[in-house]
């Protein structure tokens, strides 16, 4: 008999997109496509609402209830950055008050060190490296492959990652898993073959293969015309760089216009990766591209690999301009070899080329990138007693540089300022 599962999901709530986590419902999908039976318990740990205590009160309340009937749970936990101190409460008590085994994935522990996650996480027994779905679909009904990337605890840890073709799963769309609203989150791929070392996409670039990492056009059509025919008024689309294959880009917008799709649509791009077939394409879409540039000095580029032809990006921008294409472009500060000079350049670059919104956000080491090992070469701290480490210092500028490109940062950001504090604290860094 299948397990049931009880998963949890415990956001980063981001004003424009809400809270509903693509990755989980995408789980929860394969779940139910398979016929595993499951409970959601869904929040936002940034929410001015939110409530440890209840949280888990909640998870508790529904492994008892499976207990009472005698029935076999699992309970499965996203671990993210955002929630890590959650992650840590909630696997103490579910391990100590039930006797549910614990699931863990997503990228705390799919980018952690092998040998390592045991030691992380002492109360988890079972760690999912990579894609999650057929994963809990096989954990859910007694089995535990490799192939999907699932460690037990104790075990020697061969640090597998999944490495699921997406053609096979199924849509939380099409599954109603998630109805959409105003405003959803979505994906046509996964995957980036370029390797900036603050990101946690470079691991993935060893193994890049498009084909392999693309949703099929037939679930991204079903997809698109279900959010057209719902009025759905913003679509976030995740992927790392949306138009890196470009003929496949003009494709799906041209899907995108037949279909009625009138939401804006939010494109991660990358100057150096636009096309003018790319650009011809947007016409009469609803678009805003989002361009992570990150820096414009070449030598802070190189020590996070992802130097900047500006050249290039100087041209896209003409090109974007003329045709009255809506575009942004965001920056980090806290960055190796920067200096409070240095990040003003980065901004008067923007300014000069008259970019209609610039975001600004600090830096944060995520685990397993290249930068989460390079801190002493740099001098990196980070801030101490928040939901988000960033860093503050390095060997290039003191805190009190910080501190001064942060009100930088603040003043440059342009969201209302009833957004501002959510918006600083973005969790996904743009391509």
């Amino acid at each position: 008999m299948n397990k049931h599962i009880v998963f949890v999901s415990a956001d980063w709530e981001r004003p424009q997109d809400g809270r509903s986590n693509l990755g989980a419902a995408s789980i929860l999908a394969s779940l139910k496509s398979a016929g595993i039976p499951y409970t959601l318990i869904e929040d936002a740990v940034n929410a001015t609402d939110f409530d440890y205590t209840q949280l888990e009160a909640r998870v508790l309340a529904a492994v008892h209830e499976r207990e009472v009937l005698g029935q076999e749970c699992l309970v499965g936990i996203g671990a993210y950055i955002w929630n890590e101190p959650v992650t840590q409460q909630l696997t103490e008590v579910i391990r100590t008050r039930t006797s549910a085994p614990i699931v863990l994935g997503g990228p705390q522990i799919s980018y952690a060190e092998a040998g390592t996650l045991e030691n992380l996480y002492p109360y988890a027994n079972i760690f999912v490296r990579g894609n999650g779905e057929q994963a809990m679909v096989a954990l859910a009904q007694g089995e535990c492959p490799e192939k999907f990337g699932i460690h037990c605890a104790g075990d020697i840890d061969h640090a597998q990652k999944s490495e699921t073709a997406l053609e096979e799963l199924a849509s939380p769309w099409l599954t109603e898993v998630m109805k959409p609203g105003k405003s959803v989150r979505w994906e046509t791929m996964r995957g980036c073959p370029f390797r900036c070392s603050f990101c946690q996409h470079r691991e993935s670039s060893d193994r890049f293969k498009l084909s392999v990492q693309q949703l099929d056009y037939e679930r991204i059509t079903k997809e698109a015309r279900l959010f057209a025919r719902a009025g759905v008024e913003r679509v976030s689309i995740l992927d790392p760089i949306f138009h890196l294959d470009t003929q496949r880009t003009v494709d799906l917008l041209t899907v995108f216009k037949e279909v009625g799709l009138t939401a804006q649509l939010a494109l991660q791009c990358r100057f150096e990766s636009v096309k003018d077939e790319f650009i011809d394409a947007l016409e009469g879409l609803n678009v805003v591209l989002e361009f992570g540039l990150q820096t414009t000095i070449w030598e802070e580029g190189i020590a996070i690999e992802r130097a900047n032809r500006l050249d290039i990006a100087e041209r896209v921008i003409e090109k974007l301009k003329a045709r009255n294409i809506p575009f942004e472009v965001s920056l980090i500060y806290g960055l190796p070899k920067q200096t409070l000079a240095s990040f003003r350049q980065s901004l008067s670059w923007c300014w000069n080329q008259q970019v209609p919104t610039i975001r600004a956000w600090p830096l944060m080491i995520l685990r397993g990138t290249a930068l989460d090992k390079q801190r002493e070469k740099f001098g990196l701290i980070e801030s101490e007693n928040e939901a988000i480490p960033h860093v503050i210092a390095s060997n290039s500028f003191t805190h009190a540089d910080y501190r001064k490109m942060e009100a930088l940062a603040q003043t440059t950001n342009q969201p209302d300022t009833a957004t501002q504090k959510e918006i600083n604290d973005v969790v996904f860094y743009r391509s």
